[in-house]
């Protein structure tokens, strides 16, 4: 099984205050596992962001792993939660951020193949 490391799956995506798919885990690769994450806040006022790993089912809360975790202004946030996680082929990243055009998010990942 091959993987590919340390692969840019979503860059400078910014957050809306509605849930919003960040990534699919596409068909033909066996998964992902999360190596780092990157949020930032670009504003001037402190704000929250949430995010969700759903691996099947209807997207609901208790898929949250992240919940209204608070970015101070102009800083940044590793969401360290989220390293090391895994989803297989459909799972889905999600999330949301307390005012559009205030925070964006990069995530890495090692790619697995089939």
């Amino acid at each position: 099984m091959a993987t590919t490391p340390l692969q840019p799956i979503v860059f400078n995506k910014g957050l809306t205050t509605d849930w919003v798919d960040l990534y699919t885990v596409p068909t033909g690769k066996k998964g992902i596992g999360i190596d780092a994450v990157v949020l930032n806040n670009y504003t001037a006022t402190s704000r929250h962001y949430s995010i969700r790993l759903i691996q099947n089912g209807t997207p609901n809360d208790l898929n949250e792993i992240i919940s209204g975790v608070n970015i101070r202004a102009k800083d940044n946030n590793l969401a360290p939660a989220m390293i090391g996680q895994a989803l297989i082929t459909g799972g889905i990243i999600q999330g949301k951020a307390e005012a559009n055009d205030s925070i964006n998010i990069n995530i890495t990942a090692t790619i697995i193949d089939l």
